[in-house]
């Protein structure tokens, strides 16, 4: 399970438990557009380390000591918050209140996999958003059909 949200209340909205107010309220706003969207459902391991790699020594900080690390390193992990069908797309969709500083890579990441995964003729569309506004601005981005 994913760590708290800094600064985020839980909230459950017809009996789907939501990790922030944020989360809840896009959730709300998706339906009332007669959408359907699925919270949470993809774990998707953006990155598995190899059992036989990480032979070289790290050494590194722990508190105030300078020591050997022995632990292996854990997969990179990404779980978008909303997936829907949308027009004939398949959008991924963040819920953002803040960014801390993991966001930027998981979000390159995330593209990446996207990319690879990625069937001829198949419509994906990623999006992390901030407000309600966002939404309504992606929805109409999605109704155009020069979006490639």
């Amino acid at each position: 399970m994913n760590r708290k949200i800094a600064n985020a209340t839980p909230t459950v909205v017809e009996g789907v438990s939501f990790r922030s107010k944020l989360e809840a309220r896009v959730y709300k706003y998706l339906l009332s557009k007669g959408i359907q969207p699925q919270y949470e459902i993809e774990k998707i391991h953006l990155w598995q380390r190899n059992k036989n790699s990480f032979s070289v020594p790290y050494y590194d900080k722990v508190g105030k000591t300078f020591k050997k690390i022995t632990s292996k390193p854990l997969d990179v992990t990404y779980t978008p918050d909303f997936i829907f069908e949308y027009n004939g797309w398949k959008v991924y969709l963040e819920v953002k209140g803040f960014k801390n500083d993991v966001v930027p890579y998981k979000i390159r990441l995330f593209r990446d996999w996207l990319e690879r995964r990625k069937e001829a003729g198949e419509r994906l569309c990623y999006a992390v958003i901030y407000t309600l506004k966002n939404i309504d601005y992606l929805l109409s981005e999605l109704n155009n059909e020069e979006v490639i």
